[in-house]
């Protein structure tokens, strides 16, 4: 081979390289993160999978409005396994950084059975969650039904 045809070849890959590095996707922010833990958990609840809501909920949880982890659980029991069809969606949501590891997911909650009738009610949602070792979870929540 002629050093030409290497020399060529080597631009080639640092050149194919180059354009795959700039190319690839940007780290995910903390509010992208806490955004996709919320789509996890609303999913969750329509598919009534109370563990993968509760994947996303701090073992320190607390919230005026529903306790600690223990009474969340508790309550999602009640709601998700009772008859129906379950809906849960968020209609609005942002997230913003309070902090290093910290961030704000302020939200409306549409959650509701569809079992004998409709039975949906909107609730709005301030939800803190902190990354605990990579994973973003619910630290502290304040819900109010939106009438």
């Amino acid at each position: 081979m002629r050093v030409s045809t290497i020399a060529l070849v080597l631009a080639g890959l640092v050149a194919v390289g180059a354009a795959a590095w700039m190319l690839r996707a940007a780290p995910a922010t903390p509010e992208a993160k806490v955004r996709a833990a919320v789509d996890v958990m609303t999913r969750a609840a329509r598919e009534k999978d109370v563990a993968g809501v509760l994947g996303h909920v701090s073992e320190g949880f607390q919230s005026p409005e529903l306790g600690g982890k223990p009474e969340l659980r508790t309550y999602l029991v009640a709601e998700l396994l009772r008859g129906g069809a379950v809906e849960a969606r968020m209609l609005e949501g942002r997230a913003e950084s309070t902090g290093p590891g910290e961030v704000l997911f302020t939200g409306r909650l549409l959650l509701g059975r569809t079992a004998g009738g409709v039975d949906l009610g909107q609730r709005a949602v301030q939800a803190t969650f902190a990354d605990e070792q990579g994973t973003w979870r619910v630290v502290r929540a304040h819900v109010e039904t939106v009438r």
